[in-house]
């Protein structure tokens, strides 16, 4: 009864306020926020969870509250560990340490990727997995982007807790890089058969495209997005578990809608056609200065002589291409120098997730590994020409003729004394069936790394798994004989956040990290992470 007549009075108050203030709802309603209601309007629910996946697969400008985020995000969780690993880049700023020196614990650079992807993206993809039984398309690309953007941590730190994403608990249990793999193909098995079934009962039908800043919607490039990031995570694992790498590969390869092949088919993030926008690449070389081209892409297409660099760098005071080596001991003369080449971008451009290129080069692997090298070769010789087309530059057959030229060595134009001294590599552009697998396997990675420019993450972990393209080694190593100088980083410690909340279940993970790891040492930068087994290297 008193329950009761607290409802009567509740309902009361209500009519007198109704009453009394015909614009309450308007009143108290915050104009900047939107109400439940309003989410349920068109998709707007399952469309901003979406959007707000997008965003953060790369880091992008964002405004969070008043406080924005995006270039100095996305420079200590892309820029500061794959383009600078990869040597896409090198860092010019005096004030940089820690991964400029693998002493990588003096700053918090590398929790950035682990803390982010938790707290920025995996809500968002709690939201549409909510919405899973009334709208399974949204559900499925948010499955599509939740694999393309953990694997990138999961390729970073090794062990990460992801089968309990979701669940509500506050602290999560690690779970072991092979398994997650596992379900990074069952959950985009699930996703893709989803897609591709709603796509052919509705060719043509556009899917959240008010909320869709890459394919606007376009559910066929969604698909080939998809099976191209299934055909990359095969061939991952390959050195780790081979037949799972062929089975993802072949079911990849028979989906009706295909892997990526034009320049269409570019996955990039896009500048909105309204609102706020930075490109983090602009921002850290033009604004911070903190960055400009790094010593070993330079060094390939400088030996190279290759036409795409016009379009990737600038030129230098003396109108040729220079970059910077990592791992030394920086002075100010760097950022000062106006030899140094930039990279040649603006603040309006797109942030490329994949190309078009690399499914290609996926797809010359998968047939070298099967023995069929006229395959091998079409694929690979078809990548480069796509990546020409995609930069807008003509020459690529000139390019694949080339028998001859090969990696520049490395010159330091600021310092003689940072100079690599040794070649690279003596892998020519032209194709060779007469050349061993492992030869021509080098130059399809080789050929991937400069197409895969500036996205550093991927080159970092084609890096770690294949050995190619050979980047240039540090010459200042501070890990404290943790990290080798010639084998160089393979991953980045667990934040040590976790340490103070999660201590138990990370002090599990490193017992699975070592267990699957072919040179396991502890949560540090040496230890190989599960797919890390390619033995010759």
């Amino acid at each position: 009864m008193k329950k009761f007549r607290y409802i009567l009075m509740a309902a009361a108050a209500m009519t007198m306020a109704i009453a009394c203030t015909k614009d309450f709802v308007e009143r108290n309603t915050n104009p900047e926020e939107a109400t439940d209601e309003m989410l349920g309007w068109d998709n707007l629910r399952v469309g901003s969870a979406f959007a707000q996946m997008t965003r953060n697969v790369i880091p992008s400008y964002q405004l969070i509250g008043d406080e924005e985020y995006g270039s100095a995000n996305f420079q200590v969780v892309q820029d500061l560990t794959g383009n600078l690993f990869a040597n896409y880049i090198g860092v010019v700023n005096t004030g940089f340490t820690g991964n400029n020196i693998y002493n990588i614990t003096s700053k918090s650079w590398y929790e950035a990727m682990f803390n982010d992807a938790y707290v920025r993206a995996t809500g968002s993809w709690e939201t549409l997995n909510l919405y899973r039984e009334e709208s399974p398309e949204a559900a499925a690309l948010g499955d599509v982007l939740k694999v393309a953007l953990m694997h990138r941590v999961t390729d970073t730190y090794g062990p990460i807790p992801y089968l309990q994403i979701g669940s509500g608990l506050v602290t999560l249990q690690y779970d072991s890089q092979e398994v997650i793999y596992k379900k990074f193909f069952e959950e985009l098995d699930s996703a893709i058969s989803t897609l591709t079934s709603f796509w052919q009962a509705q060719p043509g039908t556009k899917l959240l495209a008010d909320y869709d800043n890459v394919f606007g919607g376009d559910l066929a490039k969604w698909i080939r997005f998809a099976n191209t990031l299934r055909m990359r995570l095969a061939m991952r694992v390959v050195y780790a578990d081979r037949n799972l790498a062929m089975a993802q590969a072949e079911a990849a390869l028979a989906n009706p809608a295909g892997l990526m092949t034009s320049a269409g088919d570019l996955a990039a993030l896009h500048k909105p056609t309204s609102g706020a926008w930075e490109n983090p690449l602009y921002v850290i070389q033009y604004s911070f200065n903190d960055d400009r081209i790094g010593a070993t892409i330079e060094a390939y297409m400088n030996g190279y002589k290759d036409p795409r660099r016009a379009k990737y760098f600038t030129e230098g005071a003396d109108g040729a291409y220079h970059g910077v080596r990592n791992g030394i001991n920086l002075t100010s003369d760097y950022a000062n120098s106006s030899l140094l080449s930039k990279m040649n971008c603006t603040n309006n451009d797109d942030i490329v997730w994949m190309g078009p290129a690399e499914a290609w080069f996926l797809k010359a692997e998968y047939w070298l590994r099967n023995g069929d090298k006229a395959q091998a070769r079409q694929c690979y010789e078809e990548g480069v020409r796509v990546s020409f087309d995609v930069c807008g530059v003509s020459g690529a057959d000139d390019y694949l003729a080339d028998k001859a030229s090969m990696p520049a060595k490395f010159v330091d134009a600021v310092n003689a004394g940072n100079s690599y001294s040794s070649a690279l590599s003596d892998v020519t552009v032209a194709w060779s069936d007469a050349d061993s697998d492992e030869k021509n396997l080098e130059r399809i990675i080789t050929q991937k790394y400069i197409a895969g420019f500036p996205e550093g993450q991927e080159a970092w972990s084609e890096f770690r798994r294949t050995g190619y393209p050979k980047v240039i080694p540090y010459s200042v190593n501070q890990s404290g004989g943790k990290i080798d100088t010639q084998r160089q980083i393979r991953r980045l410690n667990w934040p040590s956040s976790e340490y103070r909340t999660n201590a138990a279940n990370v002090t599990a993970a490193i017992s699975t990290l070592n267990g699957e790891s072919s040179l396991g040492t502890g949560d540090n930068g040496g230890t190989r992470l599960w797919w890390d087994k390619n033995t010759r290297f």
